[in-house]
């Protein structure tokens, strides 16, 4: 009896919610939280075989995740996974807590959010990381996303941290990466020195090797993979040298997906929003198009090496699709995609991922991957520059 009212509770609850998101996105947010950990919506785990995927050794059930920024306490990762996305990672964190103030902006119409926050709001690795301990065995597979606040290292160093920014990533690494099954490097803040650092080799590359061997060290038996989270913010111009710097660094991966400077973007957002939120920064459905492009180039330089997992702006099977056949073999969904989309969006994506594969003739999503670079042999370089050789950079003099 106690079980069929909890259900009926349950459908009332998401009825309610639904309702909420119709006319208050910010409110929807909130209530999704509250809904999520005490476990008000459905559980689907997917279980078809044209939905797996293998990437860094390991068998996804499907290609659809969390990602980043949606859970950075600990109360509903595990409760999204019960309902079938495949993996989910937690963070950003930085090493001390930080706790700056912020601003939060729901656009309904443009089904984007914009925030204003310098830094990154988290409890801070000391906090969370006897909570990692204790999960540690659980069988989800989990990442943890690493970042650095400060807007430069001088600054950092300054501001009574006294690391640079390779021993601050390292201490990070040393501390997490037995905990975790991937580890992200956060260097997408729009304006940062370390966004803009990613096409430095001299300067990135020391950092990328130096995690790689504290992770290496510190997690010697299960090591997991290291991706690096690359600025939206990039020209095609860069892309080759970024591309060169991730796989010359031994990066695993890369995470291509928000958020995106709302200042340089003034075309893709109302005037009151970026009126209110100068520095605001942009995630969700606008900056779709920016990710798929970048995508394809990164899918394009590498030749296919480095695994990409898309972050954000998704809200239908058709935009995971399209996703996929750029490049990428995950998918993260954010803040963005579940405020508007709702947390039980991954049951239509699953479902609409098979429908779209079934028409298409596809056998499986990893045969979809990168489809649309190799099906146009101009625009496929197929070639990444080794080690002290020039690289090719003949794309188009534009940004993204």
């Amino acid at each position: 009896m106690a079980k069929e009212q909890s259900s009926v509770g349950n459908i009332l609850f998401r009825i309610f919610w639904w309702f909420v998101q119709l006319i208050n996105p910010h409110w929807s947010h909130k209530l999704m939280y509250w809904g999520l950990r005490d476990g008000a919506f459905p559980r689907q785990p997917a279980h078809n075989a044209m939905l797996s995927v293998d990437v860094w050794g390991h068998t996804f059930q499907s290609p659809i995740g969390v990602g980043e920024g949606v859970d950075k306490r600990g109360n509903v990762l595990d409760a999204l996974i019960s309902m079938g996305y495949s993996f989910g990672e937690f963070g950003p964190y930085t090493l001390e807590k930080e706790m700056p103030d912020k601003k939060t902006l729901y656009l309904k119409k443009e089904k984007a959010v914009v925030t204003q926050c310098r830094g990154y709001r988290n409890p801070g690795i000391a906090t969370i990381l006897p909570w990692f301990v204790k999960r540690r065995y659980l069988p989800h597979y989990i990442g943890v996303d690493i970042a650095i606040p400060s807007d430069s290292e001088e600054q950092n160093i300054k501001q009574g941290r006294h690391f640079t920014y390779q021993e601050e990533f390292v201490l990070m690494t040393q501390k997490l990466s037995p905990y975790c099954d991937f580890l992200t490097l956060n260097l997408s803040h729009p304006n940062s020195e370390l966004a803009m650092m990613i096409v430095d080799s001299a300067s990135i590359v020391p950092i990328l090797k130096a995690v790689k061997e504290a992770v290496r060290i510190s997690a010697p038996i299960q090591t997991p993979p290291v991706l690096v989270k690359i600025p939206l913010d990039i020209t095609l111009q860069e892309v080759p040298l970024v591309v060169h710097n991730l796989i010359d660094g031994g990066a695993d991966g890369v995470i291509i997906g928000g958020p995106l400077s709302a200042d340089k973007n003034a075309n893709l957002l109302p005037e009151s929003a970026l009126r209110d939120y100068q520095n605001g920064m942009m995630f969700g459905q606008p900056i779709q198009e920016r990710v798929i492009t970048l995508i394809r180039q990164v899918y394009q330089q590498s030749n296919g090496q480095l695994p990409i997992v898309a972050y954000g702006s998704i809200l239908t099977p058709e935009d995971a699709f399209r996703m996929i056949t750029a490049g990428a073999s995950l998918i993260q969904l954010d803040t963005a995609s579940l405020t508007y989309a709702g947390p039980e969006v991954v049951f239509a994506l699953h479902k609409g991922l098979i429908k779209i594969l079934t028409e298409k003739g596809y056998p499986s999503i990893a045969k979809a991957v990168g489809i649309d670079v190799k099906k146009d042999p101009q625009n496929y370089s197929g070639s990444v520059p080794s080690q002290g050789q020039p690289i090719n950079n003949s794309l188009p003099n534009q940004n993204i």
